[in-house]
């Protein structure tokens, strides 16, 4: 009966120490677009673009970063 009750709290004890696995983490979120390239010359209208197109892909990794430290629990 002793021996029972001591693996009975031993499994207790080892349950509470076991860690939750890693969340599984799409792989639409683990890539950002790539900065757009840059083409020398043009107008102000192709910087203007540029930094459209840059700003974006930004947006859009930022999104992406948000979903995984929701996913993983982390904080900024």
């Amino acid at each position: 009966m002793t021996r029972l009750l001591a693996a009975a709290a031993l499994a207790a004890c080892l349950a509470g120490c076991q860690t939750p696995g890693r969340p599984t983490v799409p792989t639409s979120l683990l890539t950002c677009p790539d900065a757009p390239t840059w083409r020398r010359g043009g107008t102000q209208r192709d910087v203007a673009g540029y930094v459209t197109d840059l700003r974006d892909a930004h947006a859009d990794c930022r999104e992406k970063l948000g979903a995984v430290r929701g996913l993983v629990g982390a904080r900024p």
